[in-house]
């Protein structure tokens, strides 16, 4: 809990630093790269660096997190019963600040605002992903330091600094208990959370993208996982950097571990993703990779039993894979719609997967959506569909679907389109928080619109 006085030093300093937040990012990664080169090569995503995500995302996560401060304090319009709503995502924030009906650039919504426990569960979740250490946020704390005094210069006085310097630690501390937490789970202590798995199959699925099944490459068999969780992939590139990526985990075996990825296609000068490009082109059956431990707070098994509905859209069929596949063996009666949302028939992976859990089920309901396609493609594939004639083309059509007070909803895909999909759903009378989300990769603002393809995974 920060201070009377470190509330008001925060409260007059966020202006700003809200404005220079871009420059205070900016100059934090030169300076922690400078000193460690090794946690570019092999630990942050220079993909997303390179396009500047990463720093946008650090940018407004240093600003969210201290509104967020400000607005649980005492004596808060926010903190004393506001009632903007707020999304649950499981345990894991949105990182997104904007009210629930708010809209972004180009007139799109944003997702939902969130509170400094989900602001620190999501990054928490992603450092624990990558395997940043306890040493590294000490390095982060100075970096950062550096990179304020820079920008604010005579502006960051004793009491600006010590007040920032609570909110930094405050959430490290935080981060710190939940990243050995899921260390602990996974039996391993922080250094050791890397295995070693062996790729036993790999299929191009679809058009662009490539399915994997991973068993562990020891005696030990890679550890369990609860529906709806993911786990980093890292992989070893020509140039020697071991770079990492996070994949849902789909289902299946025990001793099996499954995973999807969509191969990244770069718009020029931006080159394609040079993990899924790795994954789709180079890896091979026998290869072995680095696995980090299961992580991630998206699941149903703490669930009640309400009835469910799952929105997904492009590669995030993979996590709805993983829940529906845990659905089939323990609860076949459970009362589950899926909607999911895909540009072509052509680029839909894991489709027959998809309708042979859902046919398992006999009270599961499947709706499929092409928001791009010839007519002809579309009509015939929906003959074939086990929800018969009429693929639904309209992109979320709620109006079809028999939603009820009681349902959860799980939404599952890019940034926009899981926006998008919030927003219909609250719009139809969800309440915020019966509807659940987790956001991979950097969110960095980037709500400009219903995007069918996954991104920032590459």
């Amino acid at each position: 809990m920060a201070s009377t006085t470190q509330l008001r030093a925060l409260r007059a300093s966020l202006p700003v630093v809200a404005e220079r937040a871009h420059d205070i990012a900016d100059d934090f990664y030169r300076r922690l790269f400078a000193t460690r080169p090794d946690l570019l090569r092999d630990q942050f995503n220079r993909g997303d660096l390179a396009q500047g995500r990463q720093q946008r995302e650090l940018a407004r996560t240093i600003v969210g997190l201290a509104q967020a401060v400000l607005d649980a304090a005492p004596g808060s319009t926010r903190a004393a019963g506001g009632d903007r709503h707020r999304a649950s995502s499981g345990g894991g924030p949105s990182g997104v600040d904007g009210d629930a009906d708010a809209v972004g650039q180009a007139g799109a919504p944003t997702l939902a605002p969130a509170t400094p426990g989900e602001i620190v569960s999501r990054l928490a979740q992603r450092h624990a992903a990558l395997g940043v250490t306890r040493d590294e946020y000490d390095l982060f704390e100075r970096h950062l330091g550096d990179a304020f005094a820079a920008a604010l210069g005579p502006r960051l006085t004793a009491e600006v600094a010590d007040a920032w310097s609570a909110v930094y630690r405050q959430a490290r501390d935080e981060m710190v208990t939940t990243v050995e937490a899921i260390y602990r789970q996974a039996d391993l202590e922080p250094g050791e959370e890397w295995r070693e798995a062996l790729v036993t199959e790999h299929r191009v699925e679809a058009e662009d993208v490539v399915a994997l099944t991973l068993v562990s490459a020891d005696s030990e068999t890679l550890p369990r996982y609860r529906a709806g969780q993911f786990a980093s992939v890292q992989v070893r590139l020509p140039d020697g950097a071991r770079q990492i990526r996070q994949y849902s985990l789909r289902g299946g075996h025990d001793e099996q571990w499954r995973i999807s990825a969509r191969l990244l296609v770069g718009e020029p000068p931006a080159p394609d993703g040079e993990v899924s490009s790795h994954l789709m082109r180079e890896l091979r059956v026998g290869d072995v990779v680095s696995v980090s431990p299961p992580i991630g707070s998206l699941t149903i098994d703490d669930l009640d039993d309400a009835p469910l509905l799952f929105v997904s859209a492009g590669i995030g069929c993979t996590p709805v894979l993983g829940m529906l596949d845990h659905l089939a063996r323990t609860e076949p009666d459970r009362v589950v719609t899926v909607l999911h949302f895909e540009r072509t028939p052509e680029r839909h992976a894991h489709r027959v997967e998809l309708e042979a859990l859902v046919a398992s089920m006999p009270n599961a309901t499947l709706r499929v959506s092409y928001t791009q396609g010839s007519l002809s493609a579309l009509s015939a594939l929906a003959e074939a569909s086990i929800d018969g004639p009429g693929v639904y083309l309209d992109p979320i059509d709620l109006a079809r679907v028999d939603l009820t007070a009681s349902h959860r909803v799980f939404l599952c895909g890019p940034v926009p389109f899981m926006a998008i999909a919030r927003a219909a759903l609250i719009g139809h009378g969800v309440d915020a928080d019966r509807v659940h989300y987790f956001v991979f990769g950097p969110d960095d603002g980037s709500v400009t619109g219903a995007d069918t393809g996954q991104r920032g995974l590459g």
